[in-house]
Protein backbone atom coordinates (compact mmCIF):
# COMPACT_ATOMS: atom_id res chain seq x y z
CA UNK A 1 0.00 0.00 0.00
CA UNK A 2 1.54 3.51 -1.11
CA UNK A 3 2.06 5.88 1.11
CA UNK A 4 -0.34 9.16 1.53
CA UNK A 5 0.07 12.68 3.28
CA UNK A 6 -3.36 13.41 3.30
CA UNK A 7 -5.46 14.30 6.23
CA UNK A 8 -8.73 14.02 6.84
CA UNK A 9 -10.79 15.95 8.96
CA UNK A 10 -14.41 15.02 10.35
CA UNK A 11 -16.78 17.61 11.35
CA UNK A 12 -19.71 16.11 13.09
CA UNK A 13 -21.47 17.33 16.61
CA UNK A 14 -23.04 13.43 16.71
CA UNK A 15 -19.72 11.98 18.20
CA UNK A 16 -20.50 10.80 21.81
CA UNK A 17 -17.63 11.64 23.77
CA UNK A 18 -16.98 7.77 24.29
CA UNK A 19 -16.29 7.57 20.71
CA UNK A 20 -14.36 10.76 20.00
CA UNK A 21 -12.58 9.39 23.31
CA UNK A 22 -11.14 6.10 21.37
CA UNK A 23 -10.83 7.83 18.14
CA UNK A 24 -8.74 10.50 20.12
CA UNK A 25 -6.54 7.24 20.86
CA UNK A 26 -6.07 5.85 18.30
CA UNK A 27 -4.96 8.97 16.73
CA UNK A 28 -2.60 9.59 19.49
CA UNK A 29 -0.84 6.47 18.69
CA UNK A 30 -1.15 7.58 14.86
CA UNK A 31 -3.82 3.83 14.41
CA UNK A 32 -6.02 5.64 13.35
CA UNK A 33 -5.66 5.68 9.53
CA UNK A 34 -5.01 1.57 10.18
CA UNK A 35 -8.06 1.57 12.35
CA UNK A 36 -10.27 3.52 9.92
CA UNK A 37 -9.14 1.39 6.85
CA UNK A 38 -9.69 -1.73 8.72
CA UNK A 39 -13.63 -0.90 9.38
CA UNK A 40 -14.17 0.12 5.99
CA UNK A 41 -12.39 -3.19 4.93
CA UNK A 42 -14.71 -4.76 6.96
CA UNK A 43 -17.81 -2.72 5.96
CA UNK A 44 -17.42 -3.71 2.30
CA UNK A 45 -16.52 -7.73 3.37
CA UNK A 46 -19.69 -7.70 4.96
CA UNK A 47 -21.48 -5.69 1.73
CA UNK A 48 -19.80 -8.61 -0.73
CA UNK A 49 -21.30 -11.24 1.85
CA UNK A 50 -24.86 -9.89 1.51
CA UNK A 51 -24.12 -10.04 -1.98
CA UNK A 52 -23.04 -13.71 -1.89
CA UNK A 53 -26.22 -14.16 0.56
CA UNK A 54 -28.93 -12.74 -1.95
CA UNK A 55 -26.23 -14.74 -4.55
CA UNK A 56 -27.13 -18.46 -2.52
CA UNK A 57 -30.84 -17.86 -2.28
CA UNK A 58 -31.22 -17.26 -5.87
CA UNK A 59 -29.28 -20.23 -6.24
CA UNK A 60 -31.49 -22.05 -3.45
CA UNK A 61 -34.88 -21.30 -5.14
CA UNK A 62 -33.66 -22.46 -8.43
CA UNK A 63 -32.50 -25.91 -6.79
CA UNK A 64 -35.97 -25.95 -5.38
CA UNK A 65 -37.76 -25.19 -9.04
CA UNK A 66 -35.72 -27.62 -10.60
CA UNK A 67 -36.73 -30.19 -7.83
CA UNK A 68 -40.29 -29.09 -7.90
CA UNK A 69 -40.57 -29.84 -12.24
CA UNK A 70 -38.69 -33.25 -11.99
CA UNK A 71 -41.38 -34.44 -9.10
CA UNK A 72 -43.96 -33.42 -11.62
CA UNK A 73 -42.46 -35.09 -14.79
CA UNK A 74 -42.04 -38.66 -12.13
CA UNK A 75 -45.44 -38.07 -11.23
CA UNK A 76 -46.47 -37.69 -15.00
CA UNK A 77 -44.06 -40.71 -15.95
CA UNK A 78 -46.03 -42.71 -13.39
CA UNK A 79 -49.37 -41.59 -14.64
CA UNK A 80 -48.61 -42.42 -17.80
CA UNK A 81 -46.81 -45.79 -17.29
CA UNK A 82 -43.90 -44.54 -19.21
CA UNK A 83 -41.90 -45.81 -16.18
CA UNK A 84 -41.43 -49.20 -15.78
CA UNK A 85 -42.52 -50.18 -19.52
CA UNK A 86 -40.22 -52.78 -21.40
CA UNK A 87 -39.38 -49.87 -23.47
CA UNK A 88 -35.68 -49.44 -22.54
CA UNK A 89 -35.20 -53.48 -20.88
CA UNK A 90 -32.84 -55.92 -23.08
CA UNK A 91 -34.58 -58.08 -24.63
CA UNK A 92 -33.58 -61.77 -23.62
CA UNK A 93 -31.22 -63.64 -25.72
CA UNK A 94 -33.85 -66.22 -26.66
CA UNK A 95 -36.42 -63.41 -27.65
CA UNK A 96 -33.64 -61.98 -30.06
CA UNK A 97 -34.16 -63.12 -34.04
CA UNK A 98 -31.62 -65.58 -34.73
CA UNK A 99 -29.50 -64.70 -37.98
CA UNK A 100 -29.39 -67.86 -40.67
CA UNK A 101 -26.21 -68.87 -42.70
CA UNK A 102 -26.95 -68.43 -46.24
CA UNK A 103 -25.61 -70.05 -49.10
CA UNK A 104 -22.24 -68.38 -50.79
CA UNK A 105 -22.81 -67.45 -54.20
CA UNK A 106 -21.07 -69.70 -56.95
CA UNK A 107 -19.43 -66.82 -59.02
CA UNK A 108 -17.80 -68.94 -61.79
CA UNK A 109 -20.12 -69.63 -63.79
CA UNK A 110 -22.13 -66.63 -64.72
CA UNK A 111 -25.08 -66.39 -67.16
CA UNK A 112 -26.62 -63.31 -68.33
CA UNK A 113 -25.64 -60.68 -71.81
CA UNK A 114 -25.77 -57.44 -72.61
CA UNK A 115 -27.13 -55.85 -75.59
CA UNK A 116 -26.60 -52.76 -77.31
CA UNK A 117 -28.89 -51.07 -75.80
CA UNK A 118 -27.84 -50.94 -72.56
CA UNK A 119 -24.51 -50.14 -73.60
CA UNK A 120 -25.95 -46.73 -75.04
CA UNK A 121 -27.29 -46.01 -72.03
CA UNK A 122 -23.76 -45.85 -69.98
CA UNK A 123 -21.35 -44.41 -73.15
CA UNK A 124 -20.45 -41.67 -70.37
CA UNK A 125 -18.29 -44.50 -68.69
Amino acid sequence: MSKRQNAFTIKTNRLSDEVYNQLATYAKSRKLGDYISSLILRDLDETSTGRKAREDKKTYEMFEHIKNELSELKVLAQTTDFVGSNTFKEEEPSKVPQLKEGKIADLENISGSLDDDDLEEYSDF
